[in-house]
């Protein structure tokens, strides 16, 4: 009697290690990826939001619909930051704590970016922004990555068009205070066109929200340059171009990325034609990846796919290759991986990320022709 219960002891035994092996054994696909999504749907930069909302659930249920990553379906969790800093923590905090998201992509914009990186950095959650520029946001820590270049080298590849390839021996400069965004954008451009034997003639400064640029644009006029540097978004670009118009300045008008918005022209009143600016990508490129994305962008939504909607697909094609090379939802492992993927064939370009968390690719400069960017140089770093 006794060796019968010692037999039945060892078979449940034996029972209960197999079965603890078989949990074990469970892959880490066995449950959808939640992945988080912050994006400005409402707001003042409402348009760049949207588009990367687009694009990303675009890519993502491509992924999906193609079997997911080794098997698990990703699970797209989308908050709205409004465009505000301290909504983007907030929301941040929600997709970690509440929803226990495993990375987050986005936010959108480099003061919103600011806000939620040290909140993943200090969780240990991956971020990877799509579109924030800022040069300071991955140094805010190793788990923090972005899909754009940065600010130094657009505005430093804008200082250079203009000194090198427009010939324009002064510019005048109109930029946000207290915005990091087009603060960092003034200090590349003005360095590096100094640097090239160009003289700033006055450099003019705004607040958020302003919307008379009157006393600003009387010092420019009176100045006179040859070139007028306008480093901020469409929200804000438009008025100043529609402005200076109204004061007849009639210096080469020079831009960056946040000037990609279908908004900018009816806020510059048309005033943007002519204008150059620097951007991650043309959706007139003939590149078979771009116009693959494109086309699919068009048939999807019926609109053109900006710079913004690019890099939100981007983000997501470069979240796949990280989470396929690591071969772990871990968001150590994840972290890791996220800095040394390789060959990421992306809308915007064929992309190696750097270990420091920023993309190796090329930009172009955009004029704007008959309402129609088009592209007239690229820059490589």
């Amino acid at each position: 009697m006794k060796l019968q219960k010692s037999s039945t002891r060892r078979l449940v035994m034996i029972m209960l290690i197999l079965a603890f092996v078989g949990i074990a054994a469970i892959p880490v696909w066995a449950a959808d990826i939640k992945i988080g999504l912050i994006s400005s749907l409402t707001g003042p930069v409402s348009t760049y939001g949207q588009s990367v909302r687009n694009s990303v659930e675009m890519a993502v249920d491509e992924i999906n619909a193609a079997g997911g990553i080794n098997g698990s379906k990703i699970n797209l969790i989308i908050r709205d930051d409004k465009g505000d800093a301290t909504e983007a923590a907030n929301v941040t905090r929600y997709l970690i704590d509440r929803e226990q998201v495993v990375l987050i992509i986005g936010p959108v914009i480099t003061p919103c970016v600011m806000a939620s990186a040290p909140i993943a950095q200090e969780a240990g959650i991956p971020l990877i922004t799509p579109t924030g520029t800022g040069d300071s946001i991955t140094a805010i820590g190793d788990y923090i990555f972005r899909a754009a270049y940065k600010d130094s080298l657009q505005g430093s590849a804008m200082a250079r068009f203009a000194r090198e390839v427009l010939g324009l021996k002064t510019a005048a400069i109109i930029y946000d205070i207290a915005n990091d965004y087009s603060t960092g954008l003034m200090n590349a451009f003005k360095k590096t066109y100094e640097e090239l034997g160009g003289k700033i003639v006055t450099i003019q400064s705004y607040t958020t929200g302003d919307r008379d640029f009157s006393a600003q644009l009387t010092s420019i006029l009176m100045a006179n340059p040859e070139g007028l540097f306008i480093p901020d978004y469409h929200s804000a670009a438009g008025p100043i171009l529609l402005q200076a118009s109204q004061f007849g300045i009639n210096a080469a008008k020079l831009g960056v990325d946040g000037w990609d918005s279908p908004d900018l022209k009816p806020l510059s009143g048309g005033n943007d034609e002519g204008g150059y600016f620097i951007n991650h990508y043309s959706p007139l490129d003939t590149r078979e990846a771009t116009v693959e994305f494109a086309n699919k962008y068009r048939e999807r939504y019926g609109q053109e796919p900006d710079a913004l909607a690019a890099l939100g697909y981007d983000a997501v094609l470069i979240v796949k290759a990280t989470l396929e090379q690591a071969n772990s939802t871990d968001p150590v492992v994840i972290k890791d991986a996220m800095g040394t993927v390789k060959n990421v064939v992306a809308a915007t370009a064929t992309i190696d990320m750097d270990p420091e968390g920023t993309p190796y690719k090329p930009l172009v400069i955009l004029q704007i022709q008959d309402g129609i960017p088009i592209v007239v140089d690229r820059v490589y770093p």
